[in-house]
């Protein structure tokens, strides 16, 4: 038991002094601002994978059975988002010095399918861009697969995209448009949430004769050791808006993952004529944010001392290609869950929400094809 212990301590000092090197050299190389967004990105990777926080079973789960338990606490979250963005953008620069601008982007036809293309990706490889991350970081193979193929989807989407964005043109609209101000843009994003909460409860009520409880005594945000669901996502809410405050714009997977393929990919000799290798790759701090959530969801696995063990086996193999080649091709046009779904909510943009119905129809087709790589793993 001491040996088993020593070896835990010893493994938590290491990934510690790890994150805070890797914290100073970013510091050090490009600025102290990218040295804050790699610890908040640790503490973002360890949240999530110490709250198991992520939008594939939860929406798999009102999909197949009404239980609207994970999809109501992801509008929580959102609504505290939506509050602390708006207190953000109410600002005209970032701590930083960035302009704030939050995440919003134009709507357009590739932005629809992309979304309805990364809901069904993600339901096939069984995680979002975030549950990429922190299954990557709690060291589990299967995700490594996705996670490559992530980015190469990402090339291949970016590949066409000057060819389809002249023929596609898409609208930024938000909600501060609709309303004429910031404040009364955020009541209205409120009052849709308020909206969504009662029609996924009232769907749950009709369909199973009861409404699963998000607060119950003793267990609402702390349960077996590790933060429940609710309190990862209140955090992450905390910690997302921490970003934008810092950054300008809030945090996201699907940039980092592209910047990394190509520059893999250059490493490889492919694509080298592309501009954005002649940028060093920890240039985008979302770079370093990956690497530190990476780190965090290794420290969070370690404290728990709970590994996932599960067979990598053919079906795994398979699903993780064929939905990480899915969810990289649709949010290089459509972003991932965080960028295109949160964060967009969070800062007023209507893509976000449409983000959200297109990626659950994809979903709804992820889920059933999900089933022929669970037969193929027997």
């Amino acid at each position: 038991m001491y040996k088993i212990r020593l070896q835990k301590n010893i493994t938590i000092l290491f990934i510690f002094i790890v994150m805070l090197s890797f914290s100073y050299w970013l510091a050090n190389s490009f600025g102290m601002k990218w040295g804050v967004l790699a610890i908040i990105g640790f503490f973002l990777g360890f949240t999530l994978s110490f709250s198991r926080f992520g939008i594939v079973a939860g929406w798999r789960d009102m999909l197949t059975m009404s239980n609207s338990y994970y999809v109501r606490i992801h509008l929580i979250t959102i609504a505290l988002e939506v509050v602390l963005f708006t207190l953000c953008l109410s600002f005209s620069h970032a701590f930083f010095g960035g302009k704030m601008v939050g995440n919003i982007t134009a709507i357009s036809i590739p932005f629809l399918v992309g979304a309805f293309v990364f809901g069904i990706g993600m339901q096939i490889a069984g995680a979002c861009a975030s549950g990429t991350l922190y299954c990557c970081g709690e060291g589990r193979p299967a995700f490594w697969f996705v996670l490559c193929c992530y980015g190469i989807g990402t090339l291949i989407g970016n590949h066409y995209k000057p060819v389809l964005k002249p023929i596609f043109p898409g609208e930024i609209i938000t909600t501060k448009d609709i309303t004429g101000g910031l404040w009364s843009g955020m009541l209205l994003s409120l009052v849709f949430i308020l909206i969504l909460y009662l029609v996924f409860s009232y769907i749950e009520k009709k369909r199973t004769g009861k409404i699963s409880k998000i607060i119950t005594s003793g267990g609402s945000f702390w349960k077996d050791n590790r933060f429940t669901v609710l309190s990862g996502g209140l955090i992450i809410a905390v910690l997302n808006s921490l970003v934008l405050a810092m950054h300008g714009s809030a945090w996201t997977i699907t940039g980092a993952i592209y910047d990394t393929s190509l520059h893999t990919a250059s490493f490889l000799g492919v694509l080298s004529d592309n501009s954005v290798i002649t940028k060093p790759l920890f240039q985008n701090p979302m770079v370093g944010m990956f690497v530190g959530g990476l780190l965090g969801a290794a420290m969070a696995t370690v404290l728990t001392g709970k590994r996932i063990k599960e067979p990598l086996t053919r079906g795994s193999i398979m699903a993780g290609i064929t939905g990480g080649l899915l969810m990289g091709t649709g949010g290089a046009y459509a972003s991932c869950n965080l960028g295109g779904f949160f964060d967009g909510t969070a800062s007023g943009s209507l893509h976000g929400w449409l983000w959200m119905f297109m990626a659950l129809a994809g979903s709804v087709i992820g889920i059933n094809l999900r089933r022929f790589f669970i037969c193929s793993r027997c």
